[in-house]
């Protein structure tokens, strides 16, 4: 498991500025790019649509590198969960549990060498999921994914599918270990603050589409704001885009009404701060990928603060008209940022009666 990632702050300029200096011409250098990063999503999609099915294993031997490394397996919590006698021993391959499982890709951009993706995952549970008995109930979630690829193979894989919707769609608790604990996955020194990000990407300014892009979604984070996008961080109600089409705790929000609690993610933590992992994009499009870091000490739709230190994965897709962020889509690692809570409550929210825990 890689512990470094690195922020790509990349454009079709630098490509270009170094193609003219082995003689290429800039229209040239630029088709060169477009084809590369063509043909890396081309790679990701045909490993993303196979993830999980019985045809993956060929697929990811044809298409992933040597070396490759799996940085976040899509049901991290869960599989972490499961690594345990009682669950390991019940749990059956991926293909099995969800059968007849098919994913679509929703959203595909690519930039260098990295390439980032949305996918709509549906199946029907018909065996043991990470030690959730079959229930032979339909699934439809989302994931997202970002990969590396070199020399046409796939390097690092990082994906996140929506386990809190999986558990809930099955009407099921994180299943219970057999030493009664929980078994969250680890942390790893693997991001960097938007604000070092910003100031590096800032010292080296490009006339592109892409670069204007990054640099909207990395100073939204900052603290630091550049003084030529604060009225555009505040241009939609104090938020830089216009419609947000997904939040990243929709599925907790949602709990929430169903059990007729108030509150809201915001009012859980203090000391927010969150960290980035990777940026990029492609035309009218963009990603950022970061982890939230935070305190829990406030209640979470009726989940009593634990005071323990939270952080979970969260990956946001922009759309953009021209500079303007249009369109912006979030999904979190909702489950994760429930098992740091840690507490009965918090493990106990997702699923059960239509009453206040």
């Amino acid at each position: 498991m890689s512990t470094r990632r690195s922020v790509l702050i990349r454009s079709l300029g630098v490509c270009a500025a170094a193609a003219l200096l082995v003689g290429h011409s800039l229209p040239a250098a630029a088709a060169a790019d477009a084809s590369a990063v063509a043909a890396n999503k081309a790679v990701v999609q045909r490993y993303l649509e196979a993830l999980g099915t019985s045809k993956f294993a060929d697929v990811a031997k044809q298409t992933q590198a040597a070396d490759y490394k799996l940085l976040r397996h899509e049901f991290e919590n869960l599989k972490f969960n499961a690594d345990d006698p009682k669950l390991s021993k019940a749990m059956q391959p991926d293909a099995v549990a969800i059968a007849d499982r098919s994913n679509t890709i929703t959203r595909i951009l690519g930039q260098g060498d990295t390439v980032a993706a949305t996918i709509r995952i549906k199946g029907t549970h018909k065996g043991n999921l990470y030690g959730i008995p079959a229930t032979g109930k339909p699934i439809e979630i989302e994931g997202a994914a970002v990969f590396k690829l070199k020399n046409g193979k796939i390097t690092e894989g990082w994906m996140m599918a929506e386990e809190a919707k999986l558990l809930r769609q099955l009407s099921a608790r994180l299943p219970a270990r057999q030493d009664g604990k929980l078994n969250p996955p680890p942390v790893y020194n693997d991001t960097r603050s938007f604000d070092d990000a910003l100031q590096e990407m800032i010292a080296k300014p490009l006339d592109t589409p892409e670069y204007r892009h990054v640099k909207l979604l990395l100073a939204y984070k900052a603290k630091n704001k550049p003084a030529d996008l604060v009225d555009t961080l505040k241009a939609f109600n104090g938020r830089p885009y216009a419609n947000l089409l997904r939040g990243g705790a929709d599925n907790i929000v949602e709990r929430g009404k169903e059990l007729n609690v108030q509150g809201s993610h915001g009012q859980s933590m203090s000391g927010r701060q969150d960290m980035l992992g990777t940026a990029i994009s492609e035309g009218n499009q963009g990603m950022f990928q970061f982890r939230l870091t935070a305190k829990n000490t406030g209640p979470l739709y009726g989940i009593p603060a634990s005071g323990h230190d939270l952080h979970d994965w969260e990956i946001g897709f922009a759309e953009f008209d021209g500079d303007k962020w249009d369109k912006a889509w979030y999904m979190g690692d909702e489950l994760g940022f429930l098992l740091t809570i840690g507490n009965k409550e918090a493990l106990d929210y997702l699923v059960g009666p239509a009453t206040a825990p």
